[in-house]
This record gives structure tokens, sequence and C-alpha cells, in this order.
């Protein structure tokens, strides 16, 4: 098996190269829900605690942050700037690698800031998976791949009378053709959650409004997309399944 769900969790690893892949931290967007009346103190911290310790259990050898690591889509204020701080102190050990998100612009700057070199990348290529944070469209050499793996959506499923994160899988679709001349025709698409535990994120189902261009004009085929929660458990079945 090329990848695998973290049980329990928001995050997935790929297991020849022992990657453990994160999207959607939205560093900072504890100081946007204060300034509305609700105060998540530490979040930052114990976001980046749960990570380090996922990715000690799993004796990852890296970490791939997929996209949207800061809240903010421009520059940051100073309390979510002493956030990302906090953050990348503790894993200044650790191998990361940055896909740049639709919130990401300066991260290279800020993060130099602070004495950490990483430059955000369009899209990551391993020898059979694409990594893309999935608000734009990924390049052709991507869509060759066996997976692209994908946020952006921050993917939520309707479980026992509620909503919580969960995963999405699917197969080629018909706009295929409409935007690749060339394309692995048994490429799948892997959609993450959130990995912050602020965000629960959008229900998949029928009606669901896509931002995701891949999503939204059938590159990937939306209904025969199926939808699981963080234990495995099937939650949603496209109508053309």
């Amino acid at each position: 098996m090329l990848v695998s769900f973290v049980k329990g969790k928001p995050a997935l690893m790929i297991n020849r190269e022992r990657i453990l892949i994160a999207s959607d931290l939205h560093i900072g967007n504890e100081f946007k829900a204060a300034r509305s009346g609700m105060h998540f103190v530490g979040a930052t911290r114990r976001m980046a605690e749960e990570l380090l310790g996922i990715y000690k259990r799993s004796r990852a050898k890296g970490i791939v942050l997929l996209g949207d690591v800061k809240e903010s889509v421009g520059y940051p204020q100073r309390d979510e700037f002493d956030a990302i701080a906090t953050f990348f102190h503790m894993f200044r050990d650790i191998d990361i690698t940055m896909v740049r998100g639709n919130h990401d612009a300066h991260m290279h700057e800020l993060l130099a800031r602070i004495g950490i070199s990483i430059y955000p990348v369009k899209e990551l290529l391993t020898e059979r998976i694409a990594l893309i944070h999935g608000n734009a469209m990924p390049s052709e050499s991507a869509m060759k791949k066996d997976y692209i793996i994908a946020g952006h959506s921050h993917i939520a499923v309707e479980s026992d009378g509620g909503v919580t994160k969960g995963w999405l899988r699917a197969e080629i679709g018909s706009g295929a053709a409409k935007e690749y001349k060339t394309y692995n025709k048994r490429i799948r698409l892997v959609v993450m959650p959130a990995f912050n535990s602020l965000i629960t994120g959008v229900k998949v189902g029928t009606e669901t409004k896509w931002s995701m261009p891949l999503l939204r004009n059938r590159v990937f085929d939306p209904e025969k997309a199926m939808a699981y929660d963080l234990n495995d458990k099937l939650r949603f079945k496209g109508s053309g399944l």
C-alpha cells in the first residue's frame, strides 16, 4: 500500500518513504476566534504537540505540510507570527517540506525571521504520488502519478448524528480529458481533513459545492467519490456508485 491513514488522526503516511502528511494547520486560527469572543488559549502549542506525537509514534523520517500552514492570507499580525514561531521551533530538528497553499503568502520570509529555512513549493512529486494543496490545478506531471494527495477542502462527514473530520477518495472523471492532454486513467485522488482541531470542515454530500477545481471541474468525479471518518469507516458513497 502506497499510503495509509493514521487511524483516528487527520494525518496520512506515505509508507515507502515514511513521510507524514498533515494539511491545513491554519496556525493563528485561534486569534480569529478570539476576536469573536471564543478563546482557545495554547491551541497552536497543543496542535504542535499532537503532530509531534504522531511523528514520533509513526517513526516517520520527515513531515510534509500540505498548505494553508497559517491562517492569514496576507502578512500575519504579531500574535499569529508568534504562534508560527512557537510551532516551528518545536520542529526545528525535523525535516519539513511545505507545499504552498492559498493562505501561505510570505511564509519563507516569516520563517527566515526566526532562523528557519523552508521554501514552500507549488507541488511535490514522488515516484508515484503527487502532493498538492488543492486550490489550483496540478501539473500534467502530477496527473501521471498513481495518487494525488490534496488538502484545501477541509473534508468532513456525517457521523452518528454529528459532523466530524473525514477523508475523500475519488476516481478520474469526465473533465480530465478537457484539462489534460495526457494523464493516468487509473489515478486516484485523496483529499485530507484539516489538521487544526478548531476546524471541522465541509460535510461531504450530494449537494456539496466544491472549492477544489479538481472536483468542481470533474477532473475527478464527485459522484463516484467515497468519504470516510478518521477510523476509516465509510460515511458517504457518491450517487454514481
